[in-house]
Order: C-alpha cells, then structure tokens, then sequence
C-alpha cells in the first residue's frame, strides 16, 4: 500500500527558483522583440530634420550648470559615461545573474534571471529606440551646431536625443539589480542585496548625469530614459515573476488583490 502510494506521488520540484517561472509565451514576445530592436538600433535612420528643437521646463537650467565647456572635458565625460554603463551591464547580467548563481550551483536561478534580463532589455530598448527615432529631438547642441557656434558635439545622431538611449539602458540594468536582488536575494544576505541594489542606482546615476555634463541630452531626455528604463528592468520581472498574484478576493468595503 506503501509503495503504491509512493509510485503515484508527483515528482518533488528540485528545481531552485522558486518563484513565477518565464512563461512559454514571453519566449516568444522576447524572441521578437530581441531581433528586431537590434535590427532598429543598426538599420534605421533618425529622422534627418528635428520635429522638436530646444528645451522644456529646466532644461535650460540643467544644461547651464551641468554641462562641459571645453571639448576634452565633454568628450572624457563621454567614454566615462559609456564605461560606467557597460560595467553596469557585466555586473547586473553577468555577475550577478550568471556568475554567482553558478558558483552555487544555481543553474536554474542563473537561466530564469538572464531570460528576465533579456526579456527586460528587448522589450525597452525597441520601445526606446522607436520613440528616439520618430520623436526626432534635436540634441542640446543642435542649434548652435548648425550656426557653427559650437562643435562640440556636432557629430553623430543629432536628432535622436528624446528619450536618452543610454539612461534608459543603465536604469534598465539598475531595476533589474533591485528586482533580482530584493526579490529574489541572490547574494543571500540581505544588507547585501540592499547594497547592491544601490550600488546599481549610483551606477546609473552617474552614467545619466555625464550624459548632461557631455552636452548629448536634455535633462528631460535623462529622466524620460530613466523612468522607462527602471520601468522595464524593476516593475516587469517584479509583476510577471516575483509578486505572487492570487484570486481577486472579495473584502471588506470592497474587493482587493490578496499577494
């Protein structure tokens, strides 16, 4: 009878992540998504005339007192912020989701973070990288370029400054730190994961701010990029992965989500 019992049990989940696994479904979407949104960055073309020139709001005000004067300074503050944003990305992709959990052992938390991160990056940067492309925002130096009272920065795609490709792909970066590591502990200490969360947001940070400093964006293109950036990289592995949802559940004084 014992055995008979035992024959009919389900197999126990040895598998180590333990929370909503990447659905069959976001395969395909990130599948899609990956393709094209590298095709995008490479084939197309920004708009060859700004729709939209100058700044709104503090704009101005943020490119007087943050940005570079000279061109040395401008272009180090450049490869500074790409330096950053790279080793972001290694630390966020490769590191954490991949490395450390592999030291452990953790082949399955390793796979299901880096189709989250992908799934986060594809999906963000084809909508980054549509909007900056039909959007068509002149850079900050953009005017003066054109009158040749400035050159720093004349080169290159001027009319793709809305939203910041480049905060967006930091704060992509930085919200998946915070998701993996306040939901899903990968260091498996908690100040540990804190800091690391953080450690991430100083990262993007930083790499945003140089991208004022370098004269490439508009304040508002750097905080444009990095809400959506977060966007993407916190809120979508946190709602379609981490948060446990359950039936919607009638309460008192009206009906609420149970987590």
């Amino acid at each position: 009878m014992l055995a008979s019992r035992d024959a009919g049990a389900e197999p126990k989940d040895t598998r180590s992540f333990r929370y909503r696994r990447f659905h069959p479904a976001e395969y395909v979407v990130t599948g899609i998504a990956a393709p094209i949104a590298i095709a995008e960055y490479f084939v197309a073309k920004p708009q060859e005339s700004p729709h939209w020139v100058g700044g709104i709001l503090f704009d101005d005000a943020a490119r007087d007192g943050l940005r570079l004067r000279s061109f040395k300074d401008a272009e180090r503050a450049w490869k500074m912020a790409d330096t950053f944003g790279v080793t972001l990305v290694l630390i966020v992709g490769g590191l954490d989701s991949v490395i450390i959990p592999l030291a452990r052992g953790d082949v399955d938390v390793a796979w299901q973070t880096s189709l989250m991160n992908g799934e986060s990056f594809a999906l963000g940067s084809l909508l980054t990288f549509t909007l900056y492309d039909t959007i068509g925002r002149a850079r900050p130096g953009y005017a003066e370029c054109r009158n040749e009272t400035l050159t720093i920065g004349c080169g290159g795609t001027m009319t793709a400054s809305f939203p910041s490709g480049h905060a967006h792909e930091a704060f992509t970066a930085a919200g998946l730190s915070c998701a993996h590591h306040l939901y899903g502990h990968l260091y498996q200490n908690r100040i540990a994961d804190i800091f690391a969360c953080t450690r991430d947001i100083g990262l993007a940070t930083t790499e945003a701010v140089l991208r004022i400093m370098g004269d490439r964006h508009w304040a508002s293109d750097v905080i444009v990029g990095s809400a959506l950036g977060f966007g993407f990289g916190f809120a979508l592995p946190v709602m379609l992965h981490y948060v446990k949802w359950t039936r919607v559940m009638p309460m008192p004084g009206g009906v609420g989500f149970v987590f």
